[in-house]
């Protein structure tokens, strides 16, 4: 039987922000708990592999993950609450005007325009520190971010736009949209790793030469190129984030699948088993566990991600963006792990929109669009791996 919540009335429209106020002031605080124990771990944990470092850049990483998370939270529930933003009503108003359907909407324009801006106040506050242009693209992105929110939260999906014409005929224009922009992204990704295998096959590294590179040896020849697998590959602990970073990511398109799965069942029943009913006792929590689970998966990834930057930067051995092969690391490794962000920003809205009831049959083709970014990232990673941290 499905659980999903009804929301009536002015306080359907108004609640459900007050809400996302609470969630976000709770994970701001939860951020904070978790820096103030990687503080006090720090203190009082050392060890030669310099686990007691990572758990101090792991508590900042997470700490400012959910921070950024509950200032959205709490910037879209103030906005929308402001605002009257609510989501309709049950009926579609005289014209016909589906209130709950996806329309036209200026929230994409709006958050590129404001990211826009972020990247170029980002070089600019970089140069000389100025922060206005910055600031003004996180205030615009947000904006967008909170008008995004306040759209798609009623959506029942039972009016999707369906293409015309050849070659998209009969197929839903945000599937349409979400191919096409792939398509794009492959390119991007594409002209990485070309350029990086192009640079790599003309090196001579590790796997030509055995030598080292760091003075403690056989001194390495003329033209020698230290890469990032091998500082990578110096011992298992400086491996594991990128090992536990590549299962993480594979577990979090499982857990999204799932999600989606009991989304779309008509006639939902609980899992027999003791743990998975445990995990899922009704279709509402089915499906939000899940998205949560595949939230907490992809902040784990960036967690990681950044505790291994911070080594290769400044471990014994610095690997800096100055040189050729940490440029091409830190830029691709650095555009997958903006696309991770990007999508917890999605996960973040329908892990919210799932606790609030919100998913359905009808429009769980949401979490299906969705997943076909979120499997794309995924897969982009099972090829940067060996590529940069294993060749």
């Amino acid at each position: 039987m499905s659980a999903y919540a009804t929301h009536e009335g002015k306080s359907g429209h108004e609640e459900p922000w007050m809400s996302a106020i609470a969630i976000g002031v709770g994970m701001i605080l939860l951020g904070v708990i978790i820096l103030a124990t990687s503080q006090g771990m720090h203190s009082f944990i050392h060890t030669t592999e310099g686990l007691d470092h990572a758990i101090y850049i792991g508590g900042m990483v997470a700490c400012a993950l959910l921070v950024i998370f509950g200032t959205i939270g709490i910037l879209v529930g103030l906005v929308n609450t402001a605002s009257g933003g609510g989501y309709g009503d049950d009926d579609h108003g005289e014209d016909g005007y589906d209130e709950h359907a996806h329309h036209g909407s200026w929230s994409p324009i709006i958050m590129a325009f404001g990211i826009m801006l972020f990247l170029m106040g980002f070089i600019k506050w970089n140069h000389n520190g100025d922060f206005g242009i910055l600031g003004l693209g996180l205030v615009i992105t947000f904006a967008g971010i909170a008008n995004w929110w306040r759209e798609d939260f009623g959506n029942d999906g039972k009016s999707e736009p369906i293409a015309f014409g050849e070659p998209f005929g009969g197929i839903e224009v945000r599937k349409v949209g979400m191919w096409i922009f792939l398509m794009s992204e492959v390119m991007i990704f594409g002209s990485f790793f070309s350029s990086y295998l192009r640079l790599r096959t003309g090196w001579t590294t590790h796997w030509d030469v055995k030598c080292d590179a760091f003075g403690h040896g056989t001194p390495c020849p003329d033209g020698y190129v230290v890469v990032a697998s091998e500082l990578i590959n110096e011992s298992i602990w400086t491996l594991l984030p990128g090992a536990i970073n590549t299962f993480a990511l594979i577990l979090s398109s499982f857990t999204l699948v799932t999600a989606l799965s009991h989304a779309k069942k008509i006639d939902w029943q609980k899992p027999t088993g003791k743990l998975t009913g445990w995990w899922m006792p009704d279709q509402r929590r089915a499906v939000r566990n899940n998205l949560v689970a595949t939230l907490f998966l992809g902040s784990l990834f960036l967690v990681l991600k950044l505790i291994e930057w911070d080594h290769m930067m400044n471990g014994a051995h610095p690997f800096t963006i100055d040189t050729l092969a940490g440029s091409v690391f830190y830029v691709t490794t650095g555009a997958h792990g903006f696309h991770v962000f990007v999508g917890l920003l999605v996960l973040l809205f329908f892990s919210f929109k799932a606790q609030r009831g919100g998913w359905s049959p009808d429009n769980a083709q949401s979490i299906e669009y969705f997943g076909l970014y979120w499997h794309f990232v995924d897969l982009a990673w099972v090829a940067i791996f060996p590529a940069f941290y294993l060749y």
